[in-house]
């Protein structure tokens, strides 16, 4: 076996998508390769075997007691013995990474969560998001979920694309901004290119820095803006003509409350930016340009609206 592939760890990382482009040829193109491809492949379909205790127990005692066979066979080694070490290696590895083959990361109310990924590509999660991807072959498939909000700072490399239930984000390399929540999705490109393709409205755009587009009531919606990254990140959330309700769900996100919106115009928009660091300034940003009253129901939680009109 080639002496690189000898160390520790290398074969784990292999299985789990982390050699460098260097050495993912290099290694493709070894001899040894084939056959460990083979074995690694064979342990992905592995489940955990179930055991009758008593019936291998009984076995165990019929092969100690039995004589031992006086005739020799001719063994023909069709694999080099170094594999059989590294196809128990590769089969551990594999029923471990098999069992763990998605990565999970979800944040709480009022949570961020920086989350690097095996390409050393960088996503950041706002309050109240979840984020899942596949752990094995990320290299050649980068592919991950998203349900809420993430900032995404993408390495180059093969395409990375972003799913969620509304539409779809493609990158080559870039930074962007995704929400996805309930029916609502909404990009804003800061650096590159990336593809935005709704699945209702069977639409697609391609955006460049400063341009964003939003899904709403089932209307695609497209503006400019100037910022580098989102403002989340720094500790305020900026909105653009968005939906009342948008904002009032990134306000429960961000504090752990519950608005009433039963009393107000759903359809009315917002442009303005609210602190996270202080939930009485935040609501009264909100809701001063909006015309918007509110009270606190201490029992139930709940901020209730209701339009000064």
């Amino acid at each position: 076996m080639e002496k690189y592939i000898k160390e520790d760890d290398f074969l784990a990382r292999w299985i789990s998508g982390e050699l460098s482009t260097e050495e993912l040829k290099k290694f493709e193109n070894s001899k040894d390769y084939t056959v460990l491809k083979r074995i690694n492949d064979a342990s992905q379909t592995l489940k955990a075997p179930t055991f009758n205790n008593q019936a291998l127990l009984n076995k165990l005692r019929e092969q100690t007691s039995a004589k031992p066979q006086t005739s020799k066979t001719r063994v023909i080694k069709l694999i080099p013995n170094w594999a059989y070490a590294a196809a128990a290696v590769m089969i551990a590895f594999g029923v471990f990474y098999v069992m763990n083959m998605q990565s999970n990361f979800n944040t709480g109310f009022s949570e961020q969560l920086a989350v690097v990924l095996p390409d050393n590509s960088e996503v950041k999660l706002n309050a109240n998001s979840h984020l899942n991807y596949k752990t094995l072959n990320w290299r050649s498939d980068r592919k991950l979920e998203l349900e809420g909000e993430a900032f995404f700072d993408v390495e180059k490399g093969k395409t990375f694309k972003v799913i969620t239930n509304e539409g779809v984000v493609e990158v080559l390399g870039t930074e962007f901004n995704v929400i996805s929540r309930n029916t609502y999705f909404e990009v804003q490109c800061m650096e590159g290119k990336v593809r935005v393709t709704s699945n209702t409205l069977h639409k697609n755009v391609v955006l460049l820095p400063g341009e964003a587009v939003r899904i709403v009531n089932n209307n695609f919606e497209e503006w400019n803006f100037e910022l580098n990254e989102p403002n989340w990140l720094v500790g305020e959330s900026t909105f653009y003509n968005a939906p009342i309700l948008q904002v009032l769900q990134a306000l429960e996100n961000q504090f752990e409350i519950t608005f009433d919106t039963s009393n107000i115009d759903s359809n009315k928009r917002f442009t303005g930016a609210f602190t996270h660091k202080d939930l009485s300034l935040a609501i009264k940003t909100v809701s001063t340009p909006m015309n918007l009253s509110y009270s606190l129901d201490k029992e139930e939680r709940i901020i209730r609206l209701s339009s000064k009109e």
